[in-house]
């Protein structure tokens, strides 16, 4: 039998890539790279791609924006020419795209503790509380 990901490989990491466990991995470069997204629109989006100790990492993972404010927040660069040779962590999680939960990689620094894998969720919209007051009170005006 052949998973989903051996039939049709990606040359882009996917969730299923890091075997449900955090990654830590180098920044090797930060390149442009225009992208079809599943509408076939192109898009131009930063690829990042990585080294793992010494040995290179054959995907790259483009970056959407979370992914992107994540790894600024980590060097402290909104540059991301400047993101090369920094340390970060790949970890598999889950969130909410068009409608449905699916599995995401997100990024944080090294050595943070474990984090259960949840769905990021819209806040429900709330009706507001019910009240005792009639609001419909007559209020003295005085001139």
């Amino acid at each position: 039998m052949v998973t989903k990901n051996e039939a049709f490989p990606s040359k882009f990491l996917k969730a299923a890539d890091l075997g449900g466990k955090p990654l830590p991995v180098t920044i090797a470069s930060a390149a442009v790279e225009v992208l079809k997204s599943p509408e076939g629109v192109e898009q131009s989006k930063v690829v990042l791609r990585f080294t793992n100790g010494k040995k290179p990492l054959g995907k790259g993972l483009p970056l959407n924006l979370t992914n992107f404010d994540a790894v600024a927040e980590i060097t402290g660069e909104d540059d991301s020419a400047n993101w090369l040779g920094h340390k970060i962590e790949l970890y598999p999680a889950r969130t909410e795209m068009r409608g449905k939960v699916v599995d995401c990689i997100r990024i944080r620094e090294p050595g943070q503790p474990e984090l259960k894998a949840t769905a990021t969720r819209r806040p429900a919209k709330k009706s507001p509380p019910p009240s005792d007051d009639d609001m419909d009170d007559e209020v003295p005006f005085t001139r």
